[in-house]
């Protein structure tokens, strides 16, 4: 029960990370960004909350230290202060004789997330699939530590009866949307430099004191700077989608 609890959970997170991907293009490494992000997985949290595995009466389980540590993983103290936040207020109004272990744990994957994301910022790139899954490890390792503070004895049953379930699916779904993350991260910053490049190829078009013509390999004109339109006497629009060697005086295309 608690790996299709699980299944279902994440299954929003996996749909919502469109979303994210596309905070994370428009936004990435800025205040507004992180805020962003950080309701974004607080928010997917909260609703895979609503949803979860209950072995006992104010017992839960469902998939908020993954989202939490994931999101503190990859955008940072900011964005899972958010998430983490959302999550233990809605943990805390569930209420129930998990309540206090419950925060703990969302305080535990919001500490393991940062932590993590220190080590790879200062490394420059995002963990591979190896390192997620030893990072899903520690985080759930710990979170089945943390049903010891269960009262009564019930910690102990807990872990008799779903701790074999949690050490498996959870890090398994802590690697899988860990990747898609990471996936989209690394779209996000290639389409960024492209952008990036673009920029600086049209400053420098622009600036360039004589007439470039760039052709496709059909020779067709695809794009032209200013000193071009201005050596011709066409306009850009004119220009673009000519055939190059229309453009050479008669003499230079018998010389091609």
């Amino acid at each position: 029960m608690v790996v299709f609890a699980l299944i279902h959970n994440l299954a929003l997170l996996v749909a919502l990370s469109v979303v994210s991907g596309f905070v994370e293009h428009h936004w990435r490494d800025t205040p507004r960004g992180s805020l962003l992000q950080g309701l974004l997985f607080g928010g997917v949290a909260v609703v895979g909350m609503l949803n979860p595995f209950v072995p006992r009466p104010g017992l839960i389980f469902d998939g908020r230290s993954v989202v939490v540590s994931l999101c503190g993983l990859f955008f940072g103290p900011l964005a899972v202060l958010m998430a983490a936040g959302a999550t233990a207020i809605c943990r805390g109004l569930q209420g129930g004789v998990g309540a206090v272990t419950g925060t703990l744990v969302i305080l535990a994957s919001a500490l393991w997330g940062v932590g993590f994301h220190r080590h790879w910022t200062r490394r420059g790139k995002d963990p591979a699939a190896l390192e997620l899954g030893v990072f899903g490890l520690l985080v759930h390792g710990t979170m089945l530590l943390l049903m010891l503070t269960l009262p009564g004895g019930v910690g102990k049953t807990v872990l008799e009866r779903i701790g074999l379930p949690v050490m498996v699916a959870y890090p398994l779904a802590t690697v899988l949307l860990g990747r898609v993350l990471s996936d989209q991260r690394s779209r996000a910053r290639l389409l960024r430099e492209l952008q990036e490049e673009q920029g600086r190829l049209h400053s420098y078009l622009d600036g360039a004191p004589m007439g470039i013509f760039l052709a496709d390999q059909g020779g067709r004109c695809v794009q032209v700077n200013p000193e071009a339109c201005r050596v011709t006497g066409y306009d850009e629009g004119e220009l673009l989608g000519r055939d190059f060697t229309d453009l050479l005086a008669p003499e230079s295309r018998e010389m091609g």
